[in-house]
């Protein structure tokens, strides 16, 4: 039978803070408009004309995701019309009458940047491409996206369709919080389903093949914009969030920001022993202890919290607790509190009270 305690709480055991780092600027990247920033801090990390407005392409698909997900319909079956196709350049290649899930349009659309599946999606979702349209524009002023305006759910030019490179990292920074969307744009390819018939997707980000820890996020191209690229990566329990516009070298101009980037970071070693009491043993306390290096851009905070007392037998490794690691304020993982030692049964006996508190 499973025993259920509560962990007690012990306090707030470390709060520092590290020098933010001023921003970088630099000239020897192609991209016209440039940014790097640190996905749960917000942190800019490197920046070049980061504020200035230009197309975006296909990179726009990022936000018509996101709203797709957040739909909460992504089992829904899509019927496809002469509506939804009335569009140019890259395509799934869908047919009016095609059926095909909301989930699996997505996935189209990210990995192949099929514009008839981002207009699917939008006429889907809201009705119409207009009404889809107004959808994108709330949510871009809700994340903060003050430079902005959605035209187009593809990312086609028309109007003043326009973004910048912060606001593009300000909307990636949102949408890789979604556990769905991060799975969506980190594969390389996927199986989907058009009307019963099996189709396989590639995705156009070479990223993901470059480095393992980079899981998406978005290519784009039109005359106008030129190559746009987002990107991100997982680097030691922390996401960076690269963005280029209007770049020859996008590849590159990535991988050698990310190489610049995680220089900024701090190493810090969480480490510590307790002792935790302990009933039927020869011993009154078992030791625990936690260990581990974490790589920090800004702040740190501890809280440990582990069990009141421990029943013997103990082996070495059980989990008696554990110490949550926060960063500016951001869960980045709860680190376990494991007992140093072996501990054999010495039969019950009777604990006197006492007025200490541990930890």
């Amino acid at each position: 039978m499973w025993v259920i305690i509560l962990f007690k709480k012990i306090a707030l055991v470390l709060a520092f803070m590290l020098i933010i780092p001023i921003n970088v600027y630099a000239n020897d990247i192609s991209a016209k408009s440039a940014i790097v920033i640190d996905a749960d801090s917000g942190v800019i990390l490197y920046e070049k004309n980061a504020y200035t407005p230009r197309s975006m392409a296909s990179t726009t698909k990022i936000m018509t995701a996101l709203l797709a997900i957040e739909s909460n319909r992504l089992e829904e079956t899509v019927c496809i019309t002469r509506e939804m196709l009335n569009t140019e350049g890259s395509s799934l290649g869908l047919k009016n009458g095609d059926k095909i899930t909301l989930y699996d349009l997505i996935v189209g659309m990210m990995l192949t940047s099929g514009n008839d599946s981002a207009n699917a999606v939008a006429c889907f979702v809201s009705g119409s491409i207009d009404s889809f349209v107004e959808l994108m524009n709330k949510r871009g002023r809700e994340i903060g996206m003050s430079n902005t305006c959605f035209v187009t759910p593809s990312g086609l030019d028309e109007g003043q369709h326009h973004s910048t490179a912060y606001d593009m990292a300000l909307l990636t920074s949102v949408a890789v919080k979604n556990k769905t969307f991060c799975k969506i744009v980190s594969m390389q390819s996927s199986d989907i389903t058009i009307s019963d018939k099996r189709v396989t997707v590639y995705n156009h980000n070479k990223l993901l093949s470059y480095d393992k820890n980079i899981f998406g996020v978005k290519t784009g191209y039109t005359e106008k914009a030129g190559r746009c690229l987002v990107s991100a990566k997982n680097y030691c329990n922390n996401k960076l969030i690269c963005v280029t516009l209007s770049a020859s070298d996008d590849w590159n101009d990535h991988l050698s920001l990310y190489d610049r980037c995680e220089s900024r970071y701090n190493d810090y070693t969480v480490s510590g022993t307790i002792d935790i009491p302990l009933v039927g043993a020869r011993d009154d306390f078992i030791k625990a202890s936690y260990s581990k290096q974490y790589k920090i851009l800004t702040d740190m905070q501890l809280e440990l919290y582990h069990l009141p007392f421990v029943y013997s037998p103990v082996k070495k490794g059980d989990v008696l607790g554990y110490v949550c690691v926060y960063s500016n304020g951001i869960l980045k993982e709860r680190l376990p509190i494991e007992a140093d030692e072996d501990v054999e049964y010495y039969g019950r006996q009777e604990r006197g009270t006492t007025s200490k508190i541990y930890g």
